[in-house]
């Protein structure tokens, strides 16, 4: 560096005596420190050196107190709770059958008529959602159980039909069959106008719940 131009305010010379120590001292070479030498976590012979991989293998969980099986796919359901056939090999004369679980999921589409987005919350949940300071794009579920309905199976299928025609967009379901419940889920939002179009199309008998993760039932219809 040949020359360093210094711009500064006129003043006082003590000032500027303070200002031209200080920019020397900020132009001299920074000290270099050298870098510490590597010294690896495991000592350096090869006998003493410990494995990167454990030398057991991790444990297997297989069923209480029997053999481990090797787990195959077992037949397919679809949305209306038909069973498919199942794949070669699978079948129950074959050595190891799983069981089915009975879980069905809808599909719901985004087109046709959509919800009114103004529709104001009854008093009640807005006390509660206050209360449980909730978002009202947060996902709730109404909880179908046998008490309102005679036949699980046949408002399942009707709750598809009404899905899949767009009569409840933004909402999907899902037919718990060895809980014997039917789970709608939709937002805080719509939750009032979508608990009275569920039991004006299914017909529901009694009250329907509204639950919420890790709160529960906070509100019934």
């Amino acid at each position: 560096m040949d020359r360093v131009v210094l711009h500064y305010r006129p003043g006082s010379a003590l000032r500027l005596s303070a200002l031209l120590q200080q920019t020397q001292r900020l132009l001299e070479p920074m000290a270099l420190r050298p870098p510490p030498a590597f010294r690896p976590w495991f000592p350096r012979s090869s006998a003493n050196r410990r494995p990167i991989r454990p030398a057991k293998l991790p444990p297997r969980i297989g069923p209480p107190g029997g053999a481990l099986t090797e787990t195959k796919p077992g037949p397919m359901e679809d949305a209306l709770g038909r069973i498919q056939p199942a794949a070669p090999g699978t079948g129950p004369g074959t050595e190891r059958e799983v069981p089915v679980v009975r879980r069905s999921w809808s599909i719901s589409r985004q087109s046709g008529v959509q919800l009114q987005s103004r529709m104001s919350l009854s008093r009640r949940l807005h006390r509660l959602v206050s209360l449980h300071q909730l978002h009202l794009r947060q996902r709730a579920k109404w909880v179908i159980t046998q008490q309102n309905c005679s036949n699980l199976e046949e408002a399942w299928r009707c709750l598809i039909r009404c899905l899949s025609r767009s009569g409840l967009p933004t909402c999907n379901a899902n037919i718990q069959r060895e809980r014997a419940e039917i789970w709608v889920f939709c937002d805080v939002l719509h939750c009032e106008q979508v608990g009275r179009h569920l039991k004006d199309e299914l017909r529901l008998a009694g009250r329907i719940h509204l639950a919420v993760h890790r709160l529960g039932n906070i509100f019934s219809m």
